[in-house]
C-alpha cells in the first residue's frame, strides 16, 4: 500500500461539498477541513504508486468545487515506536 496526504483549496462556499465527496471516496482514510493556505487535507491510500496517480488524477481532482491541489507522496513504512530504542 501507498499513502499520500492531498492538501486542497476548495472555491469559496464549496467546502463542505468536497469534504463529503472526498470522505465519500472508498480509498479516503481520513479527510479534515483546516483553516491556512488550504481548506481540506485528505489520506488517501491505493495498492501502488500508478494506482495513486489514478486516485488523485481521475477521481479527487475532477469533484466539482476543487479549486487545486496538492499532493504529498509518503515514503516512509509505519513502524511500532514501541519496540524501537526511541522509548529508552
Amino acid at each position: 500500500m501507498v499513502k499520500a496526504y492531498i492538501l486542497i483549496k476548495a472555491k469559496v462556499g464549496k467546502e463542505e461539498n468536497v469534504l463529503r465527496e472526498v470522505l465519500g471516496l472508498s480509498v479516503t482514510e481520513e479527510a479534515h477541513k483546516v483553516f491556512g493556505p488550504y481548506d481540506i487535507v485528505a489520506e488517501v491510500r491505493g495498492r501502488d504508486m500508478e494506482t495513486l496517480i489514478e486516485i488523485i488524477t481521475e477521481k479527487v481532482r475532477k469533484i466539482d468545487g476543487i479549486e487545486d491541489t496538492q499532493s504529498i507522496l509518503v515514503i516512509d513504512s509505519e513502524i511500532d515506536i514501541s519496540s524501537t530504542n526511541f522509548m529508552t
